[in-house]
């Protein structure tokens, strides 16, 4: 009997932090790995990590604020790799920037690159996604899975961020709505909300002793969590063994939002 073929994912922003971590989560669950982003050498070297582990990957360069290039990315990796069973939304972008001195046509940048994207990818990527139904209820392995990646922040009021927590308070909403209407076709739909992880985006704020000690406080488990932390978390909801699980925002920030 032959072994079934590697499920396939797609992972947006996988040249670093968060988004390497999940793809290299993804192929040590044995997923075939599509990644993306605008940095081809960092996307390399996530590929090679993911080839080392013995699994398969592809690189696709672009930028997640343009339409034609998330559809053209969905298009090729199901070619690459024969279709697509898990997306992963993960780009995404932070401007620290007061109201009064962000124009409107910044903020559209980010909400186009946080949110917008991910109903373009979603939405380019649902043939080959409902392709992955099964013929049977109990056929969960080869079922459709779209996680995206939100923010702690998308559920609180932060000075100097009102792009992103409306960006990714826009996620959630995503989210639910394509759980409801995608259901029936066999995909499920969840985000992820992580709160301070060690990245790009919080260095900053981490690197200021003072500001690091201020948000560590915050924090119940008093720490702020490492990228693997969130991509083991991911690829466990994605997997069949959360088969039941959809639709939801499951925040993961050490138990900061119930302290504030």
């Amino acid at each position: 009997m032959s072994a079934a073929p590697r499920r396939v994912a797609l992972v947006t922003g996988a040249s670093r932090n968060i988004g390497r971590a999940i793809a290299i989560a993804c192929a040590r669950a044995d997923h075939a790995v599509a990644c993306f982003g605008r940095d081809q050498g960092a996307l390399n070297e996530t590929a090679a990590l993911i080839r080392d582990i013995g699994s398969e990957a592809s690189v696709h360069l672009g930028d997640a604020g343009s339409d034609t290039a998330l559809e053209g990315f969905a298009r090729a990796a199901a070619e690459a790799h024969g279709g697509i069973d898990v997306l992963v939304n993960n780009a995404g972008v932070m401007r620290e920037v007061s109201i009064v001195d962000m124009p409107p046509a910044e903020f559209r940048k980010v909400v186009d690159i946080n949110l917008t994207a991910y109903y373009t990818l979603a939405r380019a990527a649902y043939p080959e996604l409902r392709r992955r139904r099964g013929k049977q209820c109990a056929d969960l392995g080869r079922r459709g899975v779209i996680v995206n990646i939100g923010s702690l922040f998308g559920s609180l009021g932060v000075s100097a961020a009102a792009s992103y927590c409306a960006s990714k308070a826009g996620i959630e909403g995503l989210t639910r709505a394509l759980a409801v209407e995608w259901a029936r076709d066999g995909i499920r739909a969840f985000c992820v909300a992580p709160g301070y992880v060690e990245s790009e985006i919080s260095r900053a704020s981490l690197a200021d002793p003072e500001r690091q000690r201020l948000i560590v406080r915050r924090i119940p488990v008093r720490r702020v969590a490492v990228p693997d932390e969130i991509a083991e978390f991911v690829t466990f909801l994605a997997s069949p063994k959360a088969a039941f699980f959809n639709g939801e925002t499951i925040v993961v920030d050490g138990g900061q939002r119930i302290q504030v």
